[in-house]
């Protein structure tokens, strides 16, 4: 057996930062939270190299003498408990005394600090955790924490980071969240320079949350206010319209602090139940306060979780406020006709209604006459069509035909119409054939923009008065560092103030209809932080594809559903959608005669 060695200072600060200091973000919030704690109500914070080069905090709080200056480095050293009674009643944010000292034993630091009553600050310089210099320097009030070279003596865990782009993104949700959190405090983030970031005072929670989601978003929310004897909730929940594909709108607070704890967040959900549809992400922004004593915030080494004593009745809690609100409110989208007039082409037209043709009524009912032919020896069915004047397809005096030959790429069928408002009904030889609306438009419009894409000339329709696209500061940075892969989808975005940019064309093939979900859906797969143009693309346009494609629940026209075919007939892969789906199924008459026993 090995002998039992106590180890070294400095080996035990850097097994400490590995537990506390993960990333450049966590570097980031733990000295929000320290900014925090000393009464702050401006903190700029100035990052470089996506936080690698420098990460540069600093706050008009209460600052620190030299005595307190210096001890702030040493591990466990801290001014927010002082007993065991007061780890299980915590009310500030930090409160172990380890996160100066573990960010200064992996990076160099530099300390500026000045209390309101001193006239002069102090300045302490460290590196790898040990004091290169200190002394007197001029300072306003509040506190300046510099951190240049982050991890540099501790390779291994720096080649374990992420991206540049996914690593900036985790900072600008650690500053998000804390900006949600304290609307009284003026937060900036810069990057090289360069704003992405601005959470200005604001008197209310709402106008918070505009100021960093955006004012479309928040117009719409809906606040929550509930209250019992273990919880008392308040926030606001996004209307069902609202939800998004991923989860990057959603913060959720207990007793003041940036949590992350799946019981309540799918408590959320549930009070949501079938308003969402699938695979769709709420927004949210709540706050949770429960009794200090009923929780514990130590069982993290980033604080990012806690312990909820009676966590099942909290948690029903929550979902019974989440339904109610849903439930008292008008949930119904409301047009902003201003908003939706720059959409439009010159000045607005009204709308006139428009006749829909719906299947299965004499009076709107299409007509196939069916005669054979022979053409070079093989077998064709043609089934003649009679349009209606309402039709904006194969409209026609005369009569069409619509000809699916045995040699064709298509199986030979009948179409005969439609069936809850998703599927085609044909009859095929031997056979019924069963034909998923959605996923025939989605293998044509796939096949027709990847063709596009690759050849490199994607047609757009430009918008002539531009869309007006509010994003947040995670968005606004893939927008910023994307513009010429957007543009290549056929997206050109100019940026217009702050995150907001303004949409000037989009790709003609998916139609303007969806041009604003198509360019999130974009910028959602851009943020999963892969290099790789090749690996994210065609997910992009499948995406696009799906999203533009006829939905079930469209009711569709006889010509609609022969072009939606003829459309198909000239694809490469007409079998299956872009995801792998089949396009057809076909039931054997075998089959049917089976079911009714006549076999």
């Amino acid at each position: 057996m090995k002998e039992i060695t106590v180890l070294d200072e400095d080996l035990i600060n850097k097994i400490a930062a590995g537990e506390v200091i993960e990333r450049p973000a966590s570097v980031v919030k733990e000295l929000i939270e320290n900014s925090l704690d000393a009464g702050a109500t401006r903190i700029s914070i100035d990052i470089e190299d996506s936080g690698q080069k420098r990460i540069r905090i600093s706050d008009n709080g209460h600052g620190m003498d030299e005595e307190n200056a210096r001890k702030c480095i040493l591990p466990h050293a801290t001014s927010k408990i002082r007993s065991v009674d007061d780890l299980f009643s915590i009310k500030t944010l930090g409160f172990r005394g380890e996160a100066l000292a573990s960010i200064a034993a992996v990076s160099q630091v530099s300390i500026i600090t000045k209390q309101d009553n001193q006239l002069e600050g102090f300045n302490l310089v460290v590196e790898s955790g040990s004091v290169i210099s200190s002394g007197s320097v001029a300072s306003e009030k509040g506190t300046t924490i510099d951190i240049q070279n982050l991890f540099f003596n501790t390779p291994a865990r720096k080649k374990f980071l992420k991206t540049d782009a996914v690593e900036l993104r985790h900072i600008i949700d650690v500053v998000t969240q804390y900006a949600l959190l304290h609307p009284s405090v003026l937060f900036i983030l810069h990057h090289e320079g360069r704003e992405l970031l601005t959470s200005p005072q604001v008197d209310d929670m709402k106008n918070n949350i505009a100021s960093l989601y955006g004012s479309t978003i928040a117009k719409d929310l809906i606040e929550v206010k509930y209250e019992n004897e273990l919880v008392t909730i308040y926030g606001f929940i996004g209307k069902p319209h609202q939800s998004r594909n991923d989860k990057n709108q959603q913060a959720l607070f207990v007793n003041d602090r940036w949590i992350r704890n799946n019981d309540i967040t799918k408590a959320v959900y549930d009070g949501y139940h079938s308003l969402l549809f699938h695979h769709k992400h709420p927004v949210f922004v709540l706050h949770i306060t429960v009794d200090p004593h009923k929780i514990d915030v130590n069982i993290h080494p980033q604080k990012k979780e806690v312990k909820i004593e009676h966590i099942k009745e909290v948690c029903a809690a929550i979902s019974h406020a989440v339904h109610e609100t849903l439930k008292e409110h008008n949930l119904v989208p409301v047009l902003d006709v201003e908003f939706e007039q720059q959409k439009t082409f010159g000045a607005p037209k009204p709308v006139e209604p428009q006749k829909k043709e719906y299947m299965f009524e004499q009076s709107e009912q299409t007509i196939f006459p069916e005669k054979e032919q022979e053409q070079d020896g093989a077998h064709t069915t043609i089934v003649e069509e009679y349009t209606t004047p309402e039709s904006d397809v194969f409209i026609s005096e005369h009569k069409k035909e619509f000809v699916i030959p045995e040699t064709a790429k298509l199986p030979e069928m009948k179409l005969l119409g439609q069936i809850h408002k998703t599927f085609f009904v044909a009859e095929t030889p031997g056979g019924l054939l069963l034909i998923d609306q959605h996923v025939v438009q989605e293998r044509v419009l796939y096949e027709r923009f990847m063709n596009q894409f690759m050849n490199k000339n994607v047609a757009v329709q430009e918008l002539l008065r531009g869309e007006l696209l509010e994003f947040t500061a995670a968005e606004g940075v893939i927008v910023h560092d994307n513009s010429s892969l957007l543009h290549n989808f056929g997206f050109t975005l100019e940026e217009f103030e702050g995150t907001s940019y303004l949409l000037k064309t989009v790709p003609t093939i998916f139609g303007r209809q969806q041009s604003t979900d198509l360019v999130y859906e974009v910028l959602h797969f851009l943020s999963e932080g892969r290099n790789k143009v090749e690996e994210i693309q065609e997910d992009i346009i499948t995406r696009m594809a799906c999203r533009a494609s006829v939905k079930a629940g469209d009711v569709l026209s006889i010509p609609e559903m022969q072009k939606l075919l003829a459309e198909l007939e000239g694809c490469v892969l007409p079998y299956t959608c872009p995801h792998g789906r089949s396009i057809f199924i076909k039931v054997p008459v075998d089959e049917l005669e089976k079911k009714f026993r006549r076999k």
